[in-house]
């Protein structure tokens, strides 16, 4: 049998602890959310978890094994051996698995001599006839004489006779090593879900007359099609009669096995015309393609229906989703109605979310029933480089990845292993690491019991070929997994793609699983916050897994740490994890759903915006969809606003809730194509379906899917595929259509062109709009704005339209303050009032500016960079405007550029000294900016399905970006923006499948102007090695790579963008400090604390720095507090803190104090005291 992770789905968690939620806005007109939008970087080393309890997915039923891994090593072991090695499998401290897939053999003819690997020959149910009888002929493949028939007539006759529907025709002593297993597990009453399967039809009923798949020189489909309703009656009846022999209930048949991989086959010896009996063929296996696939589970379902046992359909364990993707395409209607579960590998792992979104469409329990596999050992976390060292580490650390990777994508009902116990010979010999627990298969050879055959063969001693029972570090991380993540959790989505969780089953308490693969250590932030509660006492206990020496393997497994209290205030734990480590986070004391937690609510309307572009998903008249930018009006908005109605008021919490959307004149969103038609793509439209009809009608139908909990998707319930835009384009007036979700494993982040955020139309109560503050020189009238901020419960929005009452013209002849009053009305009918206010007087002051330049700049070069304006501050006024400065370079040499350090340049602008500092940082060379730098945004004119432009950049070469279409395109555009200056000298595109025919590398000027670098256009690609384009060097913030591919496709694996940018700079000094907007007295960069006088003792306090890329954040005074905090953060993290301390009232005054007030000005003390005494 073999190891099973299994989950289950709950039907509403809410009744085991969770709350309900208010509306909840994803994001504001205009704006990102704060909730529900991603971050663009990560601090190494530090790294934080964010678990969502308001979408639980599926919920687990664990893991579990098969009897067959260990089916024919186990039947002779000394019992000692047999208890140990169940216990490692199946005991409370073993791998505790609690599912079973039970493998119904086919089994070779009586006469075929066994050529299969050691444990991999399984017995059939068939029973053997020995010797020909009128009307029954020998179970026999060959002729009498052991020579080889050709035609496999005693097979075909064998075959004819053999009747499934006579018990005389069975053995129901088979399978006995298989089936003791099976038995003590019924007895230990551990097994929560049987699974029978087939890996291939008995011998008689393949083309072969081998259960290993047809011979290698004509490889292909393996049953016979004549055989296809003896073979399913063959596979009801074995099961029941494994039920009423052994005592158990079978759940699920899954008659198939990765039946459309192409790699099963059987080796056959040219000489003896029979598979040679070297046992290197490895198991059962046989191709059936989609069509037979189909006609036999119709058969097999008509089986079930009269026969005894109550097991429904399973299917159909293919290799990996894509291939599962083109089996269930291929089959009728009639047989997708008949399979009750899916089954899915993941020894390929693209379109995982393909099959997670069939399951959600089908409402199908989904399994991930099979995958295995090695890591060799990774010498940077301390393990040696061969496959086979049980102490490596990063084999554990790849079984945990992968695991996390599946609970995360595809979202299962069950996780299964390949097989846990492996034959240690082989895997020693072979220098592999499959399995997590080893005995040789060979330990039960008569006269030799207790003791590896193979290994007395190749001469050891007794001592050394003695078997017993071992463990590898997959044994230890997994158990990370089956201890914590208990039957009936529920999966939940967690942003951190290092990371499981699990709700627990009622609802008190969570788990994560965490595995950290790197040589350094991380401090990891849990943050609990979306749930509803959090008790007193809630606590993060950690169970930490590390390498373990060879001589003590499980010596550093499962190692409980202390708990870590919850800061109640954060709602959030902080805990360190060890390099190279599996840790798992038990949290105890948290409950409930956050309010703000839910994306949507029943019945609430949104704004629904893309977070690629940042548009909104508008219904149109011709009833297609679009995304535009934000109307501006009611009739603008009006197509924009989207009502979800739920399909069912049950399963409030469900992760595959169905929703009906409705646009705000009555049409509902439908969608069609994908599994509807068989394919990838499909349209969406508007319809006048009624709201009833729409929750009737799949295609109406509208899953809210995460798997981040930030991000969000919506897939069609028909077509089982998402909401995207088309071509993955960002302009406005783009269509919007539906595609197969895709995303990104390395970052747990779905395609930013099919994930949506959700404005809560009932959170745009308009409060009011943001003040206006203008400044003008004495007889200049200023130009008024045409818009401003509105400012909504949910935050800031988009600007409106105002309208400003008329103003004298002769108030803009005198120094003062101006008053504007002015109206207007938001897209939703709220008006509002605005209010703006110049200040009229003469310029005062100017703020600092810097430029950042790189070592070994030149000084004419500095100058071209120069800003040719400074902010310029009139009076007292907040507002700043632009005035022509002249600077002084009379000072500058060239060697104050050679190093990192500042060098000031004076200037005037209107009469008034300005200051520019010139910041020299060094040059920081990237190999590829697109891989390294997280903020650099990808897009391709065109994309064809999941082949993103966002895959050259993962620096992994199986992922692909592709422009491909039926017909052929002229050529397309791959671009790359970024989010900093970056000086780049050259490209390296790696093509993959198909190269164009020619390319060119252009450069985004200061201007946005795209222009051609001096490469020129680039000819002779080959997939066979990568184009390195090379080109004098351009600072610009884009590249694209303009491919063309006449009346063809390509495909783009890697676009390596290498050049150098700025280091960032260190200067965390302010240029400006001002109280009021009046200078602080005395300033200086290099002083840190002043006291000033002031008649309020909350002054407004701003600071503006020398470095115009440094952050200022002002932590103001208070009454309580009169010290007000000025902190600079420089753009490579320095901080530097600056204090101003408050003095008010005429005491103030005294010891100097009346020097210290920066406005107004005093020239004595006396003249202090009469202010404040005056009360001015």
């Amino acid at each position: 049998m073999r190891s099973t992770h299994g989950v289950f789905r709950a039907k509403n968690p809410k009744a085991s602890g969770s709350t309900g939620g208010s509306r909840h806005s994803s994001r504001r007109p205009g704006t990102h959310a704060r909730n529900h939008t991603r971050s663009t970087s990560r601090r190494r080393n530090s790294c934080h978890h964010h678990p969502e309890p308001r979408h639980p997915r599926r919920s687990v039923r664990r893991v579990g094994n098969q009897p067959g891994v260990v089916r024919e090593c186990d039947g002779g072991l000394l019992p000692e051996l047999r208890e140990e090695l169940y216990q490692k499998v199946f005991g409370e401290d073993g791998l505790n698995l609690n599912i079973a897939r039970y493998n119904v053999g086919g089994g070779n003819a009586s006469d075929v001599a066994n050529y299969l690997n050691d444990g991999s020959a399984v017995e059939g149910w068939w029973k053997p006839v020995a010797e020909a009888q009128p009307g029954q002929p020998a179970s026999n493949l060959y002729n009498p004489d052991g020579t080889v028939d050709k035609t496999q007539a005693n097979k075909l006759a064998f075959l004819n006779e053999w009747d499934p529907d006579d018990p005389a025709s069975y053995n129901p002593d088979a399978d006995k090593n298989q089936r003791w297993w099976v038995e003590r597990l019924a007895a230990d009453q551990q097994i929560t879900h049987w699974e029978a399967f087939s890996n291939s039809p008995p011998w008689f009923m393949t083309k072969s007359g081998y259960v290993s798949g047809q011979v290698n020189t004509a490889k292909g489909e393996n049953l016979l099609p004549e055989a296809e309703a003896k073979f399913a009656a063959y596979m009801r009846n074995a099961v029941e009669l494994l039920e009423k022999g052994s005592g158990i209930t079978v759940d699920t048949i899954d008659p198939f096995n990765e039946p459309n991989s192409g790699y099963w086959g059987t080796d056959i010896n040219a000489a003896t015309g029979k598979p040679p009996t070297t046992y290197t063929q490895k198991q059962e296996g046989a191709l059936i393609y989609p069509a037979a696939q189909d006609r036999v589970t119709r058969l097999l379902a008509d089986e079930l229906k009269k026969g005894s046992t109550d097991a429904v359909i399973s299917a159909m364990d293919e290799t990996d989703p894509s291939k599962f993707m083109t089996n269930w395409n291929g089959y009728s209607q009639e047989a997708k109605d008949a399979v009750a579960q899916l089954n899915v590998h993941t020894y390929g792992t693209n379109d995982r979310r393909r099959v997670r979104d069939l399951a959600g469409s089908t409402d199908k329990p989904l399994w991930m029933s099979e995958v295995g596999g090695f890591w060799t050992g990774n010498p940077v976390l301390g393990d040696s480089t061969s496959g086979w060292d049980r102490s490596n580490i990063t084999n554990g650390l790849g079984i945990a990845g992968r695991m996390v990777n599946d609970l995360r994508e595809l979202d299962p009902n069950a996780w299964v292993f390949w097989q846990p116990v492996e034959d240690t010979y082989k895997q020693e010999k072979a220098d592999k690491g499959w399995g997590s627990i080893y005995i040789d298969f060979d330990c039960n050879y008569e006269g030799r019991e207790g003791f590896s055959n193979r290994r007395i063969n190749d001469g050891a001693s007794q001592e050394q070929a003695k078997c017993k029972v071992l463990t590898n570090q997959k044994y230890n991380t997994t158990r990370n997994f089956t201890h914590y993540i208990r039957p009936g959790d529920f999966l939940i989505q967690n942003d951190n793609a290092k990371t499981a969780s699990a709700l627990r089953a009622d609802g008190n308490g969570a788990t994560l699983v965490h595995f950290n693969d790197t040589p350094t250590a991380e401090k990891v932030t849990i943050d609990l916050s979306r749930f509803g509660s959090i008790a007193p006492g809630a606590k993060v206990t950690p169970v930490v897994t590390t390498k373990s020496p060879l001589d003590d393997i499980e010596k550093n497994a499962l190692v409980k740490g202390a708990p870590v209290a919850v800061d109640t205030a954060a709602k959030s734990a902080t805990l360190d994890v060890p390099a190279a480590s599996v840790v798992t986070f038990v949290v105890d004391g948290v409950s409930g759903v956050s309010d703000d937690a839910a994306p949507v609510q029943d019945g609430h309307s949104y704004h629904l915006s893309g977070e690629a572009s940042g548009k909104y998903l508008t219904g149109r008249s011709n009833g297609s969809a679009s995304i535009e930018e934000m109307g501006t009006d009611a009739a603008g908005v009006a197509p924009q606003m989207w009502t979800f109605n739920a399909v069912s008021t049950e399963d409030e919490f469900a992760n595959d809730r169905r929703w009906v959307l409705t646009n705000k004149d009555g049409r509902v969103l439908t969608g069609n194509g994908g599994v509807l038609n068989g394919s990838q793509s499909g349209a969406a439209s508007l319809s006048t379906l009624t709201l009833e009809q729409a929750k009737a009608n799949p295609s109406a139908q509208w899953i809210v899917t995460t798997e981040n909990g930030k991000q969000w998707s919506l897939v069609n319930a028909g077509a089982a595929i998402a909401l995207q835009v088309s071509g993955n384009q960002t302009a406005a007036g783009t269509s919007v259509a539906l595609a197969s979700s895709t995303g990104t494993t390395a970052t747990a982040l779905a395609n930013p062109h099919q994930a949506w955020a959700f404005t809560d139309i009932a959170d745009l109560k308009l409060l009011g709009v943001s003040p206006v503050e203008l400044s003008t020189p004495v007889g200049t009238a200023p130009v008024l704005p045409a818009t401003v901020t509105p400012v909504y419960e949910a935050g800031p929005g988009k600007q409106l339209a105002v309208t400003w009452a008329p103003v004298d013209p002769s108030s803009w002849q005198k120094a003062g303050k101006v008053t504007v009053y002015g109206s207007g009305v938001d897209p939703y009918g709220q008006t509002f009032e605005a209010v703006l206010t110049v200040t009229v007087g003469s310029y005062i002051a100017t703020d600092p500016v810097s430029v950042t330049v790189g070592t070994g700049s030149s000084v004419a070069s500095i100058q071209a960079l120069a800003p040719a304006s400074v902010p310029g501050q009139i009076a007292d006024g907040p507002a700043r405007n632009p005035l022509a400065v002249t600077w002084d370079w009379s000072a500058v040499s060239e060697s104050a550029l050679q190093n990192p350090g500042t060098v000031t340049v004076p200037g005037t602008a209107n009469g008034l000294p300005a200051t520019l500092t010139i910041i020299v940082v060094d040059r920081v060379p990237v190999a590829n900016i697109c891989k390294d730098d997280p903020t650099t945004t990808a897009i391709a004119s065109y994309t064809e399905g999941s082949y993103i432009a966002k895959n050259t950049c993962d620096a992994n070469a199986s992922t692909r970006w592709s422009n491909w279409v039926s017909g052929g395109r002229a050529g397309d555009i791959l671009s790359y923006t970024f989010s900093r200056d970056y000086t780049v000298s050259s490209v390296t595109v790696t093509s993959a499948e198909k190269a164009a025919a020619s390319l060119k590398v252009q450069y985004q000027d200061a201007s946005g102007t795209w222009k051609d670098t001096s490469a020129g256009t680039i000819t002779g690609l080959s997939i066979s090695s990568p184009t390195t384009v090379r080109f004098d060097p351009v600072t610009t913030r884009g590249i694209r790579v303009s491919f063309v591919t006449t009346a063809s496709y390509t495909k783009v694996a890697e676009v390596a963008i290498a050049g150098s940018r700025l280091a960032d700079a260190g200067l965390a000094n302010l240029g400006r400090l001002l109280v009021n907007q009046a200078s602080v007295v005395g300033f200086d960069p290099a002083t840190t604390d002043y006291r000033v006088l002031s008649t309020s003792a909350t002054p407004a306090v701003v600071g503006y720095p020398l470095d115009t890329n440094a952050k200022v954040t002002v932590q103001h005074s208070t009454v309580e507090n009169p010290t007000a905090v000025i902190t600079v953060t420089a753009p490579d993290g320095t901080t530097k803190e600056y204090r101003v301390t408050v003095s008010t009232g005429k005491d103030a005054c005294k010891s100097d104090g009346w020097k210290t007030s920066p406005s107004p000005v005093f020239t004595n003390q006396g003249q202090c005291v009469s202010s404040f005494a005056a009360g001015k």
